[in-house]
């Protein structure tokens, strides 16, 4: 597979690779909203944010779950690459660096490029997005990772449907399993049909099992009905 790892002129993690001198592709767009065509996939390289401004590294598919949109299309998932993913987030677990590693649920856009797109991501502020030491570490994890990917064992290719936006079960079960598409507590109660079916679509990798964190009774009939429906096994936590 043919990976691309791009990085952007609007976004101050893509300068610090390029200082760096990493020769990547570089888009004038917005990380949210971007086209591009090259390769079978695609790994972007930027910043993360967080009120908190805790020192991370983070890594999620693209995708708005709900009816609001941040790039992308409203209830538009992208297309996840759950092996590439895993073996990106088991490279950074490896990182010299007392940080935390962790997978983001599917979050922001964009959702309609017809390639699967990662994003790898340092945050959470302006101190960490110009460390040099810390995002050369974080470029090198994603290259090796890439290597890796065809390598990667995955037992099981796993959809998350509930739990926290900073996925400690995603990262826990991606030392077994390739982690699909993440849907947090925060978009349960407006979740569509549309979207649950669009989580197990939009796969390069079909899914073969889903977690189901605390759902309410409500919608986790909705879940249960379509994840069976499509022959996915079932786990409740």
């Amino acid at each position: 597979m043919d990976v691309s790892v791009i990085i952007s002129s609007k976004d101050p993690v893509g300068q610090t690779v390029k200082r760096l001198g990493y020769s990547f592709e570089e888009i004038d767009e917005d990380v949210t909203e971007f086209s591009y065509s090259k390769g079978d996939s695609i790994v972007m390289i930027c910043r993360h944010e967080s009120s908190t401004r805790t020192p991370a590294f983070t890594i999620h598919h693209p995708g708005n779950p709900g009816k609001s949109a941040m790039g992308g299309k409203p209830e538009s998932l992208a297309i996840a690459n759950a092996r590439l993913l895993t073996s990106i987030f088991r490279s950074m677990t490896r990182i010299d660096a007392n940080i935390e590693k962790i997978i983001e649920a599917t979050h922001h856009g964009p959702t309609e490029i017809p390639k699967p797109i990662t994003f790898v991501e340092i945050g959470s502020d302006p101190e960490m997005w110009n460390n040099e030491k810390l995002v050369g570490k974080l470029v090198e994890a994603v290259l090796k990772g890439i290597e890796r990917m065809e390598e990667t064992d995955c037992q099981n290719t796993t959809l998350i449907y509930g739990g926290p936006h900073y996925s400690k079960l995603a990262s826990t079960v991606a030392q077994s399993d390739c982690i699909s598409h993440i849907i947090s507590k925060h978009y349960i109660s407006e979740l569509s049909s549309n979207v649950i079916v669009q989580s197990i679509e939009r796969n390069i990798t079909r899914p073969r099992t889903a977690v189901l964190d605390s759902i309410p009774r409500s919608k986790r009939e909705t879940l249960t009905s379509i994840l069976s429906s499509n022959n996915i096994s079932i786990e409740l936590r």
